[in-house]
């Protein structure tokens, strides 16, 4: 019989909770290993392309100095309201970005997340990647004491895990901490493409300086066909990240294809010249739960802790899911070397983490717009009524000429009237502030 394997800390997935959580506990002093079950870390992560600098700094205060493989520095960032020929465009541009190393950049997240690894690696981080853990080891009291792979002699034990198994979070389901299959409505689909031109091409088209330029923006409206939903674009080195999401209920119920909404939004009028005469680099698509504050999974149990994705840390309406997943990582990891100083890894003693995650951002935000889902949900009109309006309340605006301007007033205002009455707009207004306020 082989002897057994033991380390001080287990984690599961190499996305950017898991490897933080692991850096953070190797510089602890503790044996790690880091289990992850694509072919390399990253292999089958995705995401929108934008990743925060001040999470990254947190787990690595060095990390300019390891030279991270990012593409270009988030310089312009904003919003394009997109109606179905015309766009409008609230863009901010500041001096401020251009610092070095900057608050944002854009980047793919298959070298970034094999590079942020290799981090962990650098540091006595065990990376085994071909790796799937089936199911969780317990003692006879229920307590986490380690994971089943897949492989020969898989069982591996130690006296705490951290669970950044990602969306599919199916270990964290199977300890009763996560409710089982989320319905569509918490579940939305992102769909991108990666879409490669000069470097010379993209900085004329976007109007940019050069590479120590780039450009953020979240686009909605008609990019997914007035829709609950988002839609990107973000410039990098050599190629344009493209892409949108939309929860899977409205897939469902409006028997949507993703690639077909992904190609309606790239021969938009607006968009199709930003990417005339490109090349398809990569196409693919990502789950992103967004159930919400109060749907999320419990954070703690006897020797476990859950991070990133599989606790449904993803702020959409900011973009922000990778910042969040690092902190949460940093945070499960200074945890469990807490846990190691105590001797102490039972689910009272863990619940410390959440305590951390609550005192910061993550679910101070994650609180805020807990209730952001049901908005889009009861009022599933909101983007397609008042993007088109600003859109049309725009022409109207600046085509106006030689018309007295209280008359052009009176147009403009009766354009909301024929799309929606004043208690409708009322009411539109009061939920989304509801929404947005907790």
């Amino acid at each position: 019989m082989s002897a057994k394997l033991f380390f001080d800390a287990i984690v599961v997935g190499a996305g950017p909770a898991g490897v933080a959580a692991a850096i953070t506990m190797a510089r602890g002093g503790l044996q790690v290993i880091l289990l992850e079950r694509g072919r390399f870390a990253g292999a089958k992560n995705l995401f929108g392309g934008v990743l925060y600098t001040h999470a990254l700094a947190e787990v690595l205060p060095d990390y300019w100095q390891r030279k991270p493989p990012f593409e270009r520095p988030v310089t312009e960032q904003g919003y394009w309201l997109l109606a179905p020929d015309s766009a409008v465009r609230f863009m901010h541009k500041s001096e401020q970005y251009r610092q070095e190393p900057a608050e944002a950049y854009t980047a793919l997240r298959a070298p970034f997340d094999a590079w942020f690894a290799e981090q962990a690696v650098q540091e006595g981080v065990l990376l085994i990647a071909k790796t799937t853990v089936s199911d969780m080891l317990r003692d006879e009291q229920g307590r986490v004491i380690g994971v089943r792979t897949d492989r020969p002699d898989g069982d591996i034990h130690a006296p705490i895990v951290v669970l950044a198994e990602g969306v599919n979070n199916l270990l964290t389901q199977q300890l009763g901490l996560a409710r089982g299959d989320l319905p569509p409505r918490f579940i939305a689909l992102s769909v991108k493409e990666v879409i490669g031109l000069p470097a010379k091409e993209i900085e004329a088209r976007f109007g940019l300086a050069g590479p120590q330029e780039g450009v953020a923006i979240d686009i909605f409206g008609d990019a997914t066909l007035g829709l609950p939903g988002t839609a990107f674009i973000y410039s990098d080195k050599k190629a344009i990240s493209i892409g949108m999401g939309l929860l899977l209920e409205e897939f469902v119920y409006h028997n949507l294809r993703p690639y077909e909404v992904l190609a309606r939004f790239k021969a938009h009028p607006v968009v199709r010249p930003y990417l005339a005469g490109g090349e398809s680099l990569e196409y693919g698509a990502h789950l992103i739960p967004e159930q919400g504050y109060d749907r999320m999974p419990d954070l703690a149990a006897d020797g476990v802790l859950v991070a990133g994705d599989a606790a449904a840390m993803v702020d959409a309406l900011h973009r922000e899911g990778t910042n969040l997943a690092m902190t949460a990582g940093r945070m499960a990891g200074e945890t469990a070397l807490e846990a190691h100083r105590q001797n102490d890894f039972s689910a009272d003693f863990l619940r410390a983490y959440r305590r951390k995650l609550e005192d910061s951002f993550v679910l101070k935000d994650l609180k805020q717009y807990r209730r952001m889902t049901d908005f889009l949900d009861s009022a599933p009109h909101f983007m397609g009524t008042y993007i088109n309006f600003i859109n049309d309340a725009a022409l109207r605006y600046f085509s106006a000429h030689g018309m007295p301007k209280r008359q052009m007033e009176g147009e403009i205002f009766g354009l909301l009237r024929e799309r929606r009455s004043f208690f409708g707009v009322a009411q539109d207004v009061m939920k989304l502030l509801r929404g947005m306020r907790g």
